[in-house]
């Protein structure tokens, strides 16, 4: 069976380990859902309680989940999520 593949960046990569990783979900929530049981620091580190932190892009092949259904944006098997965290420079 086929899952969703998440690519992580930034300091979020550094916490988790690998860069890409395989998770179940119908939906970005269920996929977050899955790595809050799998990684809960990095879990910790994308959502504040039930919503993304500020600043966090989930991006669904390479389209940010907010402008489509947010957290209950429809994942399908094939699907690539990337997660980038805050990211600040001048």
């Amino acid at each position: 069976m086929t899952m969703p593949v998440v690519k992580l960046f930034g300091s979020l990569r550094r916490s988790a380990g690998p860069s890409r990783l395989t998770l179940p979900g119908k939906t970005v929530r269920a996929l977050l859902d899955a790595l809050r049981k799998d990684d809960p620091q990095t879990c910790a580190a994308i959502l504040d309680g039930d919503k993304l932190r500020q600043y966090v892009r989930v991006m669904v092949n390479g389209r940010d989940i907010e402008l489509m259904r947010g957290l209950d944006t429809p994942l399908a098997t094939e699907d690539e999520v990337a997660i980038f965290p805050p990211i600040a420079g001048g």
